[in-house]
């Protein structure tokens, strides 16, 4: 089997004699890229030759990082197992405190190469740090507990240790050893309210449900709303055409991505949480802020990674809710176009549109037309064309058993009360129930 080429951010080592080396290579791809893998079993070409996995050849691995790796990194370590037995390793790590040094040297990474970094690399590196602007705010509380963080970082394979090297690591203290907001907003003592409000209607007029999420650390905020948002999915089943074609409500991966983002990108400073907007017709996913400097308006579609507040995205990438590879904006690019971001000196509004009229929608609908004094038929007329604005008044009369002609006549009636309208050409029209 084989699994690819060394590059900027891969390393390749036969056995675990040469792990020293590649952890000198890791260390180089931190300062080059703040993260990199290396593969232990793996030969030069990329072919999985195998090793032998003890009881303790994980915690070997982990304990010589420690050892040689300043500043500290919480490497994930990861068995494969390819189909004909052969086992090998690969070793993660992410990193945004540059320079990080390896048995008190530090190096750069060149194509595949490890090269020395000398004091003009060095300074280069220093001063292309990414700054973090929720490091240096104290949390408004102190006394911090992190129970829920470290049973995600346990799930996903970590074991970190609760101490002060694990949290300066992370940049979840201050320069004066308090702990900040990075660190509040993962604790079990964030109290900041996510709120996720359903609207009645296609604008923000009349509130239907509003339904909050806090109290606990915005890893399990995060959650709660993916988990809550995917309750509103439904299929659309249409076996017209002779073949059963499915239709979901909106993408799902694409509301994931976008809040996601939203909840690592947002600008915590002003603790003014993101949110999620549950209209007739979409979803919206509003975060504060702005694309980061010097990020342009392409960079950004083309999917650049270039994290706000690097610590938390640091935690949530540990936490395997979040990626590396910066592809979640492609994806939302490509199912809604880039007209889908709205951008501006405050916020980002990220639109996800149905595709069809949720059934709750239509309950609604249909009772509040049955309430507005229509007789059963009009009321059913109305409904029917709301649920399907393309239908021809051929086919609202065969859905609903009437006459052509007492649909026609039923349409005009509608009409001129102001209760129907019907936009565009004849061979191309839609109807509108006001």
């Amino acid at each position: 089997m084989n699994i690819g080429r060394e590059s900027e951010t891969v390393e390749f080592k036969e056995s675990i004699a040469q792990l020293d080396k590649g952890i000198r290579s890791l260390t180089a791809m931190l300062n080059r890229h703040q993260y990199g893998s290396l593969f232990i079993g793996v030969d030069d070409d990329g072919e999985v030759i195998g090793m032998d996995i003890g009881p303790r050849t994980k915690e070997t691995i982990r304990n010589r990082i420690r050892d040689m790796v300043k500043v500290q990194v919480i490497p994930e370590i990861i068995e494969h197992v390819t189909d004909d037995g052969k086992t090998y390793i690969e070793v993660r790590v992410i990193g945004y405190n540059t320079p990080y040094s390896c048995d008190g040297r530090y190096y750069i990474r060149n194509v595949s190469s490890d090269e020395s970094a000398g004091p003009e690399i060095l300074e280069q590196i220093i001063m292309s740090k990414k700054t973090d602007p929720l490091m240096g705010y104290p949390s408004k509380v102190q006394e911090l507990t992190f129970n829920s963080l470290f049973n995600a970082l346990r799930s996903s394979g970590l074991h970190p240790r609760d101490d002060a090297n694990f949290f300066r690591a992370q940049g979840m203290l201050n320069e004066h050893g308090q702990y900040n907001l990075t660190a509040y907003l993962v604790s079990d003592q964030n109290n900041e309210i996510i709120q996720v409000v359903r609207f009645k209607g296609t604008d923000r007029s009349s509130i239907s449900k509003r339904t909050n999420f806090g109290g606990q650390s915005l890893i399990d905020s995060a959650k709660a709303v993916l988990n809550h948002v995917s309750s509103y999915m439904m299929t659309e089943i249409d076996l017209s055409k002779g073949e059963r074609i499915e239709t979901d409500l909106f993408d799902f991966e694409s509301f994931r991505e976008a809040w996601i983002n939203a909840c690592v990108h947002n600008d915590w400073r002003t603790m003014n949480p993101p949110a999620v907007m549950i209209f007739d017709d979409r979803i919206e996913v509003v975060s504060n802020g702005r694309i980061p400097f010097p990020m342009s308006q392409d960079d950004f579609y083309e999917g650049s990674s270039h994290p706000v507040n690097p610590s938390l995205f640091q935690l949530f990438m540990l936490t395997r809710l979040v990626e590396h590879s910066g592809h979640g904006v492609p994806i939302i690019v490509r199912h809604y176009g880039r007209e889908a971001f709205k951008m501006t000196d405050m916020e980002i509004v990220v639109t996800i549109p149905f595709t069809f009229v949720p059934d709750y929608v239509k309950a609604r609908r249909e009772s509040d037309i049955k309430l507005s004094g229509l007789d059963p038929a009009h009321s059913r007329l109305l409904v029917y064309l709301e649920s399907h604005p393309e239908a021809k008044l051929t086919d609202a009369a065969e859905e609903l058993g009437m006459s052509y002609s007492s649909v026609k006549k039923a349409v005009a009636l509608l009409k001129s009360e102001g209760r129907l309208r019907n936009d565009g050409t004849n061979r191309n029209s839609r109807w509108t129930v006001l």
